[in-house]
This record gives C-alpha cells, sequence and structure tokens, in this order.
C-alpha cells in the first residue's frame, strides 16, 4: 500500500507547482549578486503580471522606475508609460515558466524566459533582445542572451 501512495504523493506534488500559475511571481523581489542591483514589485492584474522595477540611481542621480506588462495567458497587453510606452507583448505561461515577447515602439523585440524556483523563492530571467530594423546597420546590434536571477523579499 505504501508503495502505491508515494508515487501517487509525488504526481500530487508536481501537479500542485504545475497549477501555482502567475499568483506564484506576485511579491517583492530583491536582484542577487551578479544580477545588476534592482527591485522589482510584481503585482496580478487579471491574468497580468504588472511589474515596477525600481532601479537605484549611479552617481547621485535619482531612482529610476520602470513598468512592464507581462501577459500569463496568450493574451496581448499595451503599455503606456515611461521606457516602454508603446510597446506591445504576448505571453503564456505553463507551470512556472512564463515566456513572453515584447515589441517596443521602436521595433526593438525582447524575450524573456521567467522561472518560479520550486519553492517559489527565487526566479530567473533569461532575457534576448533584437535590434529594431536597420539599428544593426547603425551599429546597435542585440543583447543576450542574459540570465538575472531575484529572491522574494
Amino acid at each position: 500500500m505504501k508503495r502505491a501512495l508515494y508515487p501517487a504523493l509525488l504526481l500530487a506534488a508536481a501537479g500542485a507547482l504545475s497549477a501555482a500559475g502567475p499568483e506564484g511571481f506576485v511579491g517583492t523581489w530583491k536582484s542577487d549578486p551578479g544580477t545588476p542591483s534592482m527591485t522589482r514589485e510584481l503585482k496580478l492584474d487579471g491574468k497580468v503580471i504588472v511589474m515596477t522595477e525600481h532601479i537605484p540611481g549611479r552617481d547621485g542621480a535619482p531612482e529610476r522606475i520602470m513598468i512592464r506588462k507581462y501577459p500569463t495567458d496568450g493574451s496581448t497587453a499595451s503599455m503606456d508609460q515611461g521606457f516602454w510606452a508603446g510597446s506591445t507583448a504576448t505571453g503564456r505561461m505553463e507551470g512556472n515558466i512564463l515566456t513572453v515577447d515584447t515589441t517596443q515602439a521602436n521595433g526593438t523585440k525582447w524575450h524573456d524566459v521567467w522561472t518560479l524556483s520550486e519553492d517559489g523563492k527565487h526566479y530567473t530571467d533569461e532575457m534576448s533582445s533584437t535590434p529594431a530594423p536597420g539599428a544593426e546597420q547603425k551599429g546597435r546590434g542585440g543583447r543576450g542572451p542574459n540570465r538575472f536571477s531575484y529572491t522574494r523579499q
């Protein structure tokens, strides 16, 4: 009887992780060593994670704040503030992985893959970009993939 119970419990635990959904990302996250210093506040607005990113100022400059949207259900969200104004993002969450493709108003494309740890205390963001059409001729190539990591506060 015990032999049959252990695999069932393991399967149930795996199902609980994949059922965590976007709610698992909600909270305040601080960047880990090796990741540029920042804090991310993640909130859920329907099926869209809204990220408010706080980036400390350098050399006496004020803190920068960026607000970005990450859809989790295959939909597309539009952004209208700051650096990301005029951008659209399409994303989908499967299990503990969120994949989002964002196109900025200037045509630059960003690809983010967020992976939430099993314990829900850490996540990684693998991010890459493709320059806007014509930008490569001007010496502005894409970036990444870069891997950043965050710990829940």
